[in-house]
C-alpha cells in the first residue's frame, strides 16, 4: 500500500482548499464529534484542541461545557482570525500536533480533545503518549479518530492510505492512565458513482488522492466490488490520567 502524503505544508494545504466544503461534506465526522462530546464533563479549567479545522467541535464543546482557557491548534495559520472572532475566549495557534510537547510546555490541561485528526499525526503514538503527559492529575484525552477499516475499500482498489491505530496499540499506552471509555463504529455512505466518491473525499480535506493516477478500469472495478459504498470506523477513546 502507498502511504498518503503526511507533509504538513500539503496537508493543510488541502484542508484549506476544502474550507467551504468540509462542513456539508463530513458527515461522519459531525457525528464524531456530537458523540466525542457527550463523554465529557460539565466544566474544565483549561482544554486544549487538537486540529480544531473550521471550529465544528469547538462549537459543540463551547455548548455543553464550561471552561476558563481554551486553546487550539491546527496547520493553517490563515483560519486564525476565523476563529478567534467566531469563538470568543479562543486561542488559536498554528502549531504542528506532532511537537505538542512544547506547545506552552509549563501548562498543563484538564482536557486534550481531537476529533478525526490524529491519523495526519507522523508518529500516532508518541502523539497521544505525549497529549498524556501533558494532561493535569485526573485530566481527560477524548479522542474520536478512525479505525483499521476506515476507507478500506480505498487501499483495496487504489492501493493507497493512511495508517490507522488498533486497539492493543491503544491499550499499550495506557499504563500510567484509566481507558474510561473505547469503541468502534462502522459507517457506510452510499454514492452514485466512484467519482462522487472520490470527490467527497476530496471535500473533507483527504487531498492525496489528486495525486493518485486513477485508471478507468479501477474505477469499474470499485463499482462492481463496492457498489460505490465507502466506509468509514469511527473509534472513540477516552484516556483518564492518574491523579
Amino acid at each position: 500500500m502507498q502511504a498518503l502524503n503526511l507533509d504538513k505544508k500539503t496537508i493543510g494545504n488541502n484542508f484549506y482548499k476544502s474550507r467551504f466544503l468540509y462542513e456539508e461534506n463530513a458527515l461522519i465526522q459531525k457525528k464524531m464529534a456530537e458523540k466525542l462530546t457527550s463523554f465529557l464533563a460539565p466544566s474544565y479549567d483549561n482544554i486544549l484542541e487538537i486540529g480544531i479545522g473550521t471550529g465544528s467541535l469547538t462549537k459543540l464543546v463551547y455548548a455543553s461545557c464550561r471552561f476558563k482557557y481554551y486553546y487550539a491548534i491546527d496547520i493553517i495559520k490563515e483560519n486564525k482570525n476565523f476563529l478567534e472572532t467566531r469563538f470568543p475566549r479562543l486561542s488559536y495557534a498554528c502549531f504542528d500536533m506532532d511537537n505538542i510537547k512544547n506547545y506552552y510546555p509549563a501548562q498543563q490541561f484538564d482536557l486534550i480533545i481531537s476529533n478525526a485528526a490524529i491519523q495526519w499525526s507522523s508518529n500516532q503514538n508518541a502523539l497521544i503518549q505525549n497529549c498524556l503527559n501533558r494532561l493535569s492529575p485526573d485530566g481527560t484525552l477524548a479522542l474520536a479518530f478512525f479505525g483499521e477499516k476506515n476507507f478500506y475499500e480505498i487501499k483495496d482498489i487504489f492501493g493507497v492510505g493512511l495508517t490507522y491505530l488498533n486497539q492493543k496499540e491503544i491499550y499499550a499506552l495506557c499504563s500510567n492512565c484509566t481507558v474510561v471509555h473505547y469503541s468502534e463504529e462502522t459507517e457506510e455512505l452510499q454514492f452514485p458513482d466512484t467519482i462522487s466518491l472520490l470527490r467527497h473525499i476530496k471535500n473533507t480535506g483527504v487531498g492525496g488522492m489528486s495525486h493518485t493516477v486513477l485508471k478507468k478500469e479501477q474505477l469499474k472495478q470499485y463499482t462492481n466490488k463496492f457498489h460505490n459504498i465507502l466506509t468509514y470506523n469511527p473509534v472513540y477513546c477516552i484516556l483518564k490520567k492518574a491523579s
